[in-house]
């Protein structure tokens, strides 16, 4: 059954592809607006859950598509030149009135040297601006303008992390050649983040100066030259607490890893670590791209890596090679891994088919993959998978211990999602399963970026795992909660609550009106008190001047994860696997529980009781629970302080109120309300009401 949110998605995809085919007719010799039309299913899921969440009280489709349409074109021009993040131009630089910097790809146009010094004076340009620049290169990088006879630098194109213009540019009269061009052209001054872009043209150079491999590091006071290729730039930067004061050395506060990997068949892994300032120019690096790596800092491993470690010193130097241009020269690593996984299956009688090709180290990077990836199409050593799917199963938090260090400790948070295909465990790690948390079974959720581990012996069979971590970008987004959708009328699927019931369909929106409401105790069969009947519907003695109301259907619950505690003054979260501190305490309001957990704490803690409401949608009647603070528009620490008589009028008082809202179903008769909005009145209902007050 598809819900609304992949029946949105699926209408998207077809519309937001059409508006770039319509432009690559009209631009009929230009490639990049052709391969434009080729938008993954993945990048439209993961964007729409994200403007979603940002715009809750709804939007068209027109705003939709005109968002997704402006995003796509930046996310594809950065990706058809080779890098992802935020470049930006000179012209940025001209504009620019205060002391920031910027990320730059530019190209040589001329030089001079600084007499009697060892500074060159260059002049640059890059494709989107008509603005020159003139830049003072650091020292660092003289040698390469004099390489092959200056052939090297011509024309050659550089990354750049630009530090402010020392200067202030009279903009109009930039083509003025009688004022000094010091008063008219931007003036960079000397920066140690510049990187050189080589192409398929320089297999030579990277030959001749690139020669070593891990293995041939020692311990020896060696200079190295590594030809090297990323694979994995991380997306988050690692806080030092306590950094090194040596006044002899730069502070390390923060720090950003690139994963390398050299053309030999070991796949040895090093890692090059940027620190502070240098972590800046991380977005000039692309997973699969080459770089040579010119006389880089080596620094012994981390006590919680056994990875060689290069630091970019002052004496290091780094070029880089885009794949396609590595591929064209014949200097991309040869895909050993997928000939040893091709001749192993040549004999096996089953073969999952991958969904792409695997690339040199046997991964498969989902990131450009146009379909939607169900759970059957997931297999090992997968990249930025993308799933969506219900979650059917959720797990306290498991903590990884470090044999070898037990003060190194990881959360590790397990869910299992289902779709039409199957179902799948997942382990989220750290920060990024924080947030599974507040997520409940029954909810349908879209992770972004998981990646799946290599194959492992398990027993006689050999098994793989998914995982979710913040070092590989992972996020999820609950779509069950997201008002955006029902707030949307361009975006509902409301259904008759008759056909919901009768299709049995777990998850669903519907329009109806709220007609009474039932109060339960964990002790009692049936309801104990009913917006029908205000008085105790059992001979049970039940004393409301002991407990109201909102003491048995309100209880504390740990901020982490809302869920109610079950002890006096509970000091620690099963689920989440943490203490509970003061700060972390809120009050909610009891959900109905489950019939596990009704049979257990039936007579320890009887008392407890939860609402639910009766829905009528004008074909058929349901019983829900949740949504009481929306309803009730009160909290529920503020409902609990209420008088007994106080409390039952507020819940009579939500009778006749209409409402849209998203329904799952549980393993009880009675549906959850994940979300809801109130039902706004039509027109004609405006002008009645209107013309009543009117005659008041």
């Amino acid at each position: 059954m598809t819900t609304a949110f992949e029946s949105l998605i699926q209408d998207v995809q077809s519309r937001l592809s059409a508006v770039f085919e319509r432009k690559s007719d009209r631009n009929p010799g230009r490639l990049a607006i052709a391969e434009a039309t080729k938008i993954p299913w993945s990048w439209i899921a993961v964007n729409t859950a994200k403007i979603l969440s940002e715009y809750p009280t709804g939007l068209t489709k027109h705003v939709l598509l005109s968002i997704l349409e402006l995003n796509w074109e930046r996310v594809f021009l950065k990706r058809y030149k080779g890098f992802d993040k935020n470049f930006s131009t000179i012209q940025t630089v001209y504009d620019s009135t205060q002391s920031e910097t910027f990320l730059l790809e530019i190209s040589v146009k001329r030089w001079e040297s600084i007499q009697g010094t060892n500074i060159h004076h260059i002049t640059v340009v890059d494709e989107s601006s008509i603005r020159e620049m003139d830049i003072y290169l650091h020292p660092k990088f003289s040698p390469w303008i004099s390489y092959l006879d200056y052939e090297f630098f011509i024309n050659r194109k550089m990354r750049i992390l630009c530090p402010p213009k020392t200067n202030s540019p009279i903009t109009n009269r930039y083509r003025d050649d009688t004022l000094a061009r010091k008063h008219r052209i931007a003036l960079i001054p000397p920066t140690e983040f510049l990187i050189f872009i080589l192409n398929q043209f320089d297999k030579k150079f990277v030959q001749q100066e690139f020669p070593d491999k891990i293995r041939d590091i020692s311990k020896a006071n060696k200079v190295y030259n590594f030809w090297l290729k990323i694979i994995h730039v991380e997306i988050v930067t690692h806080v030092s607490t306590s950094a090194s004061i040596d006044s002899k050395e730069k502070p390390k506060l923060s720090r950003t890893d690139i994963y390398l990997m050299d053309m030999t068949s070991e796949n040895e892994a090093v890692i090059l670590s940027l620190y502070d300032q240098q972590a800046l120019i991380s977005p000039m690096f692309k997973r699969n791209d080459y770089i040579g790596l010119y006389h880089p800092l080596i620094q012994d491993p981390r006590a919680d890596i056994q990875e060689t470690i290069f630091e970019y010193s002052s004496d290091t130097v780094i070029f880089l090679m885009p794949e396609k241009e590595a591929q064209e020269a014949g200097l991309a690593k040869i895909n050993l891994t997928s000939m040893v996984y091709d001749e192993q299956n040549s004999s096996s009688d089953i073969t999952k088919k991958d969904i792409l090709k695997r690339d040199e180290e046997g991964f498969i990077d989902c990131e450009s993959y146009l379909s939607r990836i169900f759970v059957k199409d997931l297999n090992y050593c997968m990249l930025n998978a993308t799933l969506f799917g219900k979650v059917v199963g959720l797990a306290n938090n498991n903590p990884y211990i470090d044999p070898n260090n037990a003060n190194h400790k990881m959360d590790r948070y397990a869910l299992r999602i289902a779709d039409s295909t199957g179902t799948m465990d997942i382990t989220l790690w750290e920060y990024a399963g924080r947030d599974s948390r507040k997520i409940r079974v029954g909810q349908y959720i879209l992770l972004d970026k998981l990646v799946t581990s290599d194959k492992h012996e398990s027993g006689n069979k050999r098994v793989w795992y998914v995982n979710g971590s913040v070092i590989l970008g992972t996020k999820m987004y609950n779509i069950s909660t997201l008002a955006g959708l029902l707030t949307s009328p361009e975006f509902r699927n409301i259904i008759p609550l008759w056909h919901g019931k009768e299709t049995k369909r777990d998850h669903f929106q519907v329009e109806g009106t709220i007609i009474g409401w039932e109060f339960y105790l964990k002790t009692q069969e049936g309801f104990v008190l009913s917006s029908s009947n205000n008085k105790l519907a059992t001979k049970a003695d039940i004393d409301f001047r002991e407990l109201s109301i909102g003491d048995r259907i309100t209880a504390e619950a740990h901020l982490g994860c809302l869920k109610p505690h079950q002890k006096v003054n509970q000091k620690e979260c099963e689920f989440c696997g943490c203490e509970i501190q003061k700060n972390e305490v809120v009050q909610v309001f009891r959900p109905k529980p489950a019939v596990a957990d009704k049979l257990t704490t039936r007579f320890e803690r009887g008392w407890e009781g939860w609402v639910e409401w009766i829905l009528d949608d004008g074909t058929s009647t349901c019983k829900l629970y949740g949504g009481e603070e929306s309803l009730l528009n009160v909290t529920a620490h503020h409902f609990k302080l209420m008088s007994h008589n106080s409390q039952i009028n507020l819940l009579d008082s939500v009778i006749g109120i209409s409402i849209i809202c998203s329904l799952t179903g549980t393993s009880t008769s009675t549906y959850r309300m994940d979300q809801m909005t109130l039902l706004e009145p039509t027109q004609q209902e405006c002008r009645d009401m209107l013309e009543i007050m009117g005659k008041k």
